[in-house]
């Protein structure tokens, strides 16, 4: 099923017209039925939750169609949002579903295609950090830290980590990929900074920018111990305690 994902918008009271695409690669024909769901996400796992629509906004082109092996279908759909619908995100799932029996057993296959929503108007996509993390004492190539961003608007919004450290010989500041956060949910995120070429106390910064420029920022201090680093003191140390004891005068015997 194609696409995996739309992101569309829409004004109250008007229709938006889009398809979506279906194809059988097995090597018999099946039957396949659409339907609709919303969906929704856990907090901080953004497991996806799906239940019936709350509305009949949604009119797929097709219910139910057989397809032939390698064949492909566009399904056209329409939505059409009511008057005075308020102003935000809304979320769907288009399904197309399949049943197959295999040694007396009988077994379902649904592929989605999750719908983003807008209706347009007044959008608000503030966020703030329920909470935060970063390693402290680090020891090998990257600093972890994590994120727990809430979305606080009406809409989806997404949101680009990024970190970095303040000092000599530290690596570029690195932006992760986009994670979308959705409205009045809690998501953990986690993501990391390469460790600098020295070892010492650096200064970390990180947070995340928001895909209309909000920016939420933390700061902690962290200690950097890089393994040769040990080595090399471990080394330093036996030197100075085999020097002190070939300059140490030997004792006078009575």
């Amino acid at each position: 099923m194609t696409p995996v994902k739309q992101f569309l918008s829409v004004d109250a009271g008007t229709t938006i017209r889009s398809s979506f695409s279906v194809r059988n690669d097995t090597s018999s024909s099946r039957t396949v039925m659409f339907s609709v769901e919303q969906f929704s996400v856990a907090d901080y796992t953004y497991r996806y939750t799906f239940q019936p629509p709350a509305n009949d906004w949604i009119h797929t082109g097709a219910t139910i169609t057989t397809l032939a092996p390698n064949e492909e279908m566009n399904v056209p759909y329409a939505i059409s949002v009511p008057a005075h619908t308020a102003p935000g995100g809304y979320y769907f799932t288009l399904l197309a579903s399949t049943t197959a029996t295999a040694q007396g057993l009988m077994s379902t296959t649904q592929v989605a295609d999750l719908v983003y929503l807008t209706v347009t108007g007044k959008l608000t996509t503030v966020s703030h950090l329920q909470g935060s993390s970063i390693s402290h004492l680090v020891f090998g190539r990257t600093i972890s830290y994590s994120l727990e961003p809430v979305n606080t608007g009406n809409v989806y919004t997404f949101v680009y980590l990024s970190g970095h450290l303040s000092g000599l010989l530290v690596p570029k500041p690195e932006t992760s990929t986009a994670h979308i956060l959705l409205p009045g949910k809690v998501r953990t995120l986690s993501s990391s900074i390469s460790s600098p070429i020295l070892p010492g106390i650096y200064h970390a910064t990180y947070g995340y920018k928001t895909s209309t420029n909000w920016v939420v920022q933390q700061s902690a201090w962290v200690v950097f111990i890089p393994p040769w680093s040990i080595a090399v003191l471990l080394a330093a140390l036996l030197l100075g305690i085999r020097f002190y004891y070939h300059r140490k005068p030997p004792t006078e015997e009575s």
